[in-house]
């Protein structure tokens, strides 16, 4: 394999919500549950295995997003990088899988809901809901991956983390698709509530039983008013710009990683345990 001389640039994934979903359960996991050295560890080794699909993009032709032009480089340089990335990405998650055996587990999962992604790509269903709530699936294992790397198992709290990241970003989906592609569609909008009032009931449920932090539930308010509010701009006002769209799930993003990280780090919960 010949390089050319000089800096060898590296082929990132470009979609932003892709990398969005990647990095915001790992910051929230590590500012919510505290550091954990063997839980950072992952954590890297996860994001490296995240930036290979970019090498990885060049080399298919088609990237598992389905969509051409996902990253570039010249063939030569995307499979050195491949090749780089693959090597650090295993000498920081196998040691990981080694002391941590779910570790191993989450891994194959989140690999094999990956190629099924691939799969529909390659069959022209990229926008379909399931290939969006498969990536969203995936892509939310640096959640899980970072207490069961870091503590050896979960906590109430790790699921609550867990639960609340996927519900977010499987939102975003109908969100999204309700601004542009399936503005036209009422029944679309009205299923895009109904799905973020849904994630909210199951989260406030654990809630009041008191099996999860209190507060999580409002983490997941923001995300079902902004669906009220773009089936009612759809409606009125039909496509919008898809920058603004993009804005607006950034200023999202952020507010639910706040609201997150308040709530899993009150203080007054778990409740003490009742004495006999």
């Amino acid at each position: 394999m010949r390089l050319r001389p000089g800096p060898v640039p590296l082929p990132l994934p470009r979609e932003h919500g892709a990398w969005a979903m990647v990095l915001t359960p790992a910051v929230v996991a590590v500012l919510a549950l505290g550091p954990q050295p063997l839980g950072l560890v992952a954590l890297l080794g996860w994001l490296t295995a995240y930036a290979a699909r970019g090498p990885l993009e060049v080399l298919l032709g088609r990237g598992a997003s389905g969509r051409a032009g996902m990253a570039s480089a010249e063939p030569e340089v995307a499979g050195f990088w491949l090749l780089a990335l693959a090597a650090a990405a295993a000498a920081l998650l196998l040691p990981v899988a080694a002391l941590r055996p779910a570790v191993l587990g989450l891994l194959a999962g989140a690999l094999l809901l990956a190629c099924l992604v691939f799969w529909l790509a390659q069959r022209g269903r990229t926008r379909s809901l399931l290939s969006g709530f498969l990536s969203v699936t995936g892509l939310m294992a640096g959640a899980p991956l970072y207490e069961l790397a870091g503590a050896g198992g979960m906590s109430l709290r790790g699921w609550a983390l867990t639960y609340a990241c996927f519900a977010f970003f499987a939102g975003s989906i109908f969100r999204v698709k309700t601004m542009a592609r399936e503005r036209k569609r009422r029944s679309f909008h009205d299923l895009s509530v109904a799905v973020h009032f849904a994630f909210l009931a199951a989260a406030a449920y654990p809630a009041v039983r008191g099996w999860a932090p209190p507060l999580v539930p409002l983490a997941l308010v923001p995300p079902l008013v902004w669906s009220v509010v773009c089936a009612w701009r759809a409606r009125r006002r039909g496509a919008a710009r898809l920058d603004r769209v993009g804005w607006s799930e950034v200023f999202l993003t952020v507010l639910f990683a706040g609201l997150t990280v308040l709530a899993l780090r009150l203080p007054a919960w778990p409740p003490p345990a009742a004495h006999p």
